[in-house]
């Protein structure tokens, strides 16, 4: 890849770095456009998806995603805890995220994360476009097809029993880490009798980690309920030792971005909502400095927000994209 050839105006693909609660400071690259996706989670924190799909193109094109990537490195006081291949879908849609993971490997020490749901991973080519990374942390949030198609509401091609294959099929090629995330949703896959089937499946794929979530942020349907802390801590102890319960807040310390700071903001916002705390920590920025970074942009149509679980979350406006000229 020449990253000199890129056309001067070209998509953001870069983000952050972002407060993330297992990865520190993580940088993140964002390789489909939003919401194209194989699955239609209830519990996510973009909405529903609007481009449900199992074909895999080449959405971001890798010499410019390693520019940019290079020049947001080079902004930054202090270099990223993680790459994190995430943000507005499944990443392994992209058909070039292999060849596109060996270029972040060539220009930066940093390690390498994928963010997936792990739908894709009955293939081949995906298992081997990963094996580059230095973690990868795919998703298992039930234990029965019925279940499963109830909570991620997958594309009508992938089948359950395909998906676990593909992931225990990884494990078995894969020499870097595994954090398997469970997402728990209150009366959808919370029960005693789930968990504990779910514990079976999970010992199958062997990951070296199991991280357990629930919805903290506003989810894509409204009866996407979050799990108490003691609820937590049961599901915790009937997946075994290697589970452990995400916190609810990242408290790692920024790198502060040398930049246009309201332009990083959307950015960010574009991948996902956050407080005035995560926006703060995420650009070493003093929260009232922040605050006024938002009245303006709010001021604008650039950003709204959103009340959840007693917590104000922002996230892009109608007039984001005009005036920003953010390009996506």
């Amino acid at each position: 890849m020449n990253p000199s050839t890129q056309p001067a105006c070209s998509p953001s693909y870069v983000f952050g770095p972002v407060p993330s609660r297992r990865l520190g400071r993580s940088l993140g690259i964002d390789l489909v456009p939003l919401k194209t996706c194989t699955y239609d989670c209830i519990y996510c924190q973009l909405g529903r998806t609007t481009h449900q799909t199992v074909e895999r193109k080449p959405y971001a094109p890798g010499e410019v995603v390693i520019r940019q990537l290079q020049e947001k490195l080079s902004t930054l006081s202090a270099p990223p805890d993680f790459i994190t291949f995430s943000g507005s879908g499944e990443p392994t849609l992209n058909s070039r995220i292999g060849a596109i993971i060996e270029e972040v490997n060539r220009l930066t020490p940093v390690p390498v994360a994928v963010l997936t749901n792990g739908s894709l991973l009955h293939l081949e080519a995906v298992r081997e476009a990963l094996l580059g990374a230095d973690v990868v942390i795919p998703s298992m949030d039930a234990a029965h097809p019925s279940l499963f198609r109830l909570i991620n509401r997958p594309h009508h091609s992938l089948d359950f029993s395909q998906i676990l294959e593909g992931l225990k099929k990884f494990r078995k090629e894969y020499v870097g880490k595994i954090w398997l995330e469970v997402m728990l949703c209150r009366g959808f896959n919370d029960e005693d009798q789930h968990i504990e089937r779910l514990r079976e499946g999970i010992e199958k794929i062997g990951p070296n980690r199991i991280h357990l979530n629930t919805v903290v942020r506003p989810p894509a349907e409204e009866f996407a309920y979050p799990l108490s802390k003691e609820q937590l801590e049961k599901a915790a102890h009937l997946l075994g030792g290697k589970a452990e319960i995400l916190p609810a807040e990242c408290h790692a310390s920024a790198a502060r971005v040398y930049g246009e700071i309201d332009r990083e903001v959307l950015l960010l916002l574009e991948r996902r909502p956050c407080s005035l705390e995560d926006l703060s920590r995420a650009f070493g920025v003093a929260e009232k400095d922040m605050a006024a970074s938002l009245r303006k942009l709010r001021d604008k149509g650039a950003v709204g927000y959103e009340v959840y679980n007693r917590t104000i979350f922002y996230k892009p406006g109608k007039k984001s994209e005009k005036n920003l000229s953010l390009g996506r």
